[in-house]
């Protein structure tokens, strides 16, 4: 596991042997948590899914944000009440 990145965040990327393990173990939780046994080919599907997730982490941690950045937008719930 390496630290920062090319944009400097001080956020963790790991390396690809780290992410296989990490990927593994959180497999293996899952397989745990559903005693009832789960089928190789979703637990292939969770292992896909959980490595793109952090791929996708790793992503978003590349954006170094402020105290002073907005969003573009904001969104609000409608209650569906009187105004």
């Amino acid at each position: 596991m390496t630290t920062g990145s090319a944009s400097g965040s001080p956020y963790p990327t790991l390396q690809r042997g780290t992410r296989a393990a990490v990927v593994a173990r959180l497999v293996e939780i899952v397989s745990l948590r559903h005693p009832e046994g789960l089928a190789q080919d979703h637990l292939d599907q969770v292992a896909v899914e959980v490595e793109a997730q952090l791929r996708a982490t790793e992503r978003l941690h590349r954006f170094d944000l402020t105290n002073a950045d907005e969003p573009g937008f904001t969104m609000t719930g409608d209650s569906g009440g009187a105004r």
